[in-house]
């Protein structure tokens, strides 16, 4: 009975040792061995500056436009504010949306016209006054040229208050006072420039109305859609010909399901047959002599040499 007990008891403290031994392994492993294989196997994500992003699109957006008024003789209005020549700004707001604006800056650039410019405006037509004009224009990029010619002038047909050239520069009557020619000269810098709506137009889908959501912020989106292909392996296409209505089986069993899933992704069903190749066929070998291979005949001893066709 002693021995037995004793024998029972040596038992108990083994088990013992052995829980305690594997309690010992798993805290271990949990420990040390989980944080090991979070780092080892984390990704690298780069964190973005989104408050400054999102803050580029409240930024003032400005386009800069430099116009050239050229007086002719006898079509400077007597409201000028100040003899020529002389600088303006003007300005035009463009509400985008309720973030952002677009201000169009015209600086404007108010002379007479120099003896080349008059003996090109003395043309028989406004197509050939034009071309000659077109050779001393500013050629700032972006930059207007308007030619303001006297209200009884011959260049502009009769009841034509402008005449819009090829290269950037337009004729327009002179309108008696400053404010009519700003009006005109206003209409034509719509015609041959950005017009309002335009700006707004091309803006409006690129700048967002409010906070970008994670799904915007992404540059590549993860597409819901998936290709299911259906083969047909013929293993001797010499022996076997084979025919299958795959059309009618995916129409008849794959069609209603997909129908069913359409919610949730986009699937495309293709078919494919595959000619396969007997592998019990062996090639053919031929024997080929030391006079067909002559780079080998130190090496194959003018003995005959077997390769495979």
């Amino acid at each position: 009975m002693v021995a037995a007990a004793a024998a029972m008891a040596a038992d108990e403290a083994e088990r013992a040792r052995g829980r305690r031994a594997a309690l010992s392994f798993a805290t271990i492993a949990v420990v040390l061995g989980l944080p090991l294989w979070w780092k080892t196997t984390e990704t690298y994500r780069a964190a973005l500056p989104y408050a400054a992003i999102d803050g580029l699109g409240q930024q003032p957006v400005q386009l800069v436009v430099p116009m050239a008024v050229v007086f002719g003789p006898g079509s400077v209005p007597g409201d000028l504010p100040r003899p020529l020549p002389f600088r303006d700004v003007q300005k035009m707001e463009i509400s985008v949306n309720l973030r952002t604006s677009v201000t169009s800056r015209y600086e404007m650039r108010y002379r007479s016209t120099t003896a080349q410019e008059e003996a090109a405006l003395a043309a028989a037509t406004a197509r050939e006054a034009d071309a000659a004009l077109y050779l001393l224009q500013d050629t700032t990029l972006g930059s207007l040229t308007m030619y303001v010619v006297p209200e009884t002038s011959s260049l502009l047909p009769q009841g034509i208050n402008a005449y819009v050239g090829k290269h950037r520069s337009a004729l327009v009557r002179a309108g008696g006072s400053l404010a009519a020619l700003q009006a005109r000269l206003r209409e034509v810098t719509q015609v041959m420039s950005f017009t309002a709506s335009s700006i707004a137009a091309v803006l409006s889908d690129r700048v967002p109305d409010g906070q970008l959501s994670p799904d915007a912020r992404r540059n590549l989106k993860s597409s819901l859609g998936y290709e299911i292909t259906f083969s047909l392996l013929n293993p001797d296409p010499k022996s076997h010909t084979v025919d299958w209505d795959i059309e009618g089986a995916v129409n008849r069993f794959v069609k209603p399901v997909l129908d069913k899933l359409s919610l949730v992704a986009n699937f495309s069903v293709d078919s494919q047959v595959r000619a396969g190749r007997d592998g019990r066929e062996s090639p053919d070998l031929t024997s080929l002599g030391c006079s067909s291979l002559p780079a080998m005949c130190l090496l194959c001893a003018c003995r005959s040499c077997t390769t495979p066709s």
